[in-house]
């Protein structure tokens, strides 16, 4: 038996390719805040500005109350080919008085969190729905312009 190294190298290329499909793939979204982030800003001496300097721009501002910032950060692991699933999930709730001061800084439990199903329905909209076919062959000859033609004749 003689050691080929050309197959050597594409057993070794398949090993690797194959340990490296069952690797989980992890990634962030988001804003995940460490505890030294989280320790930048503090009740009653921080501002808006300094919370959006230390952090960014808030995740979620709901929209009935400007004073009250979210930011939220996940962790995802994928497997192979199945979907992804939630590894770590932060909310932390920032609330602000009426001069920007902050009062008070908070971490929200994830698991108060529900999924939002949306609502199937559709919007209805003047005009024709036109089928792929009927696209088709209303275009064919509209966009050619015979030789000597031109725009607005």
């Amino acid at each position: 038996m003689s050691f080929h190294p050309l197959k050597a190298s594409l057993a070794a290329l398949a090993l690797c390719l194959t340990a490296s499909g069952c690797s989980p793939m992890v990634s962030a979204h988001g804003n995940m805040l460490t505890p030294a982030k989280l320790s930048q800003v503090t009740p009653m001496t921080s501002t808006r500005a300094d919370v959006e300097q230390a952090w960014g721009p808030p995740t979620l501002v709901p929209a009935f109350d400007p004073n009250t910032w979210y930011y939220v950060g996940e962790v995802d692991k994928r497997t192979g080919i199945f979907a992804p699933k939630v590894d770590k999930r932060t909310v932390v709730k920032v609330t602000f008085d009426g001069s920007d001061m902050v009062t008070d800084v908070s971490e929200v439990d994830p698991k108060l969190a529900e999924d939002v199903t949306p609502v199937s329905r559709t919007t209805p909209s003047a005009g024709k729905e036109y089928t792929a076919v009927q696209q088709f062959l209303g275009n064919l000859g509209k966009f050619n312009k015979k030789k000597g033609e031109k725009d607005g004749n």
